[in-house]
């Protein structure tokens, strides 16, 4: 459990969703928090309102993985602690899905239909279970 728990934090730090314990004084706290990237790649500046919104996702996803990672520090066994790791994975989902919906959002009403039919296409693949794509592929293959 130990492994699993060091594995995770890792992970969590290494994504910048969980303040680095370690890291304190002024050189940590004069680090600029990671800016949100747009659809095609490029760093949003601070005052385009796609990246307010989306910032304001990854704030309250940051939020959500800093009560979780408490939980999963306190938890009592291995059991509890995938309960906890399997919460920790959804929420990283559905900040993905979230993301994704909000530039769907935004490219739709720029008028950049295909751009948003991708972005559709992204959440579609986040949220629906590999079991279902594998039996629709094998489906669509039959035909």
């Amino acid at each position: 459990m130990r492994r699993t728990h060091l594995l995770l934090l890792f992970v969590l730090l290494a994504g910048g969703l969980v303040p680095n314990p370690t890291s304190r004084g002024a050189a940590a706290q004069s680090t600029p928090a990671p800016r949100p990237v747009g659809p095609t790649g490029v760093v949003l500046p601070p005052t385009d309102p796609m990246a307010s919104e989306m910032q304001r996702e990854i704030d309250r996803q940051r939020a959500e993985y800093a009560r979780l990672f408490t939980q999963l520090a306190q938890a009592r066994g291995e059991s509890e602690a995938f309960a906890v790791q399997e919460e920790l994975r959804q929420s990283q989902v559905a900040l993905q899905v979230s993301l994704l919906r909000i530039q769907s959002a935004y490219a739709r009403r720029a008028g950049r239909e295909r751009l948003a039919w991708q972005l559709e296409r992204a959440v579609e693949e986040l949220i629906t279970p590999e079991s279902s794509r594998i039996r629709q592929h094998s489906e669509a293959t039959r035909r």
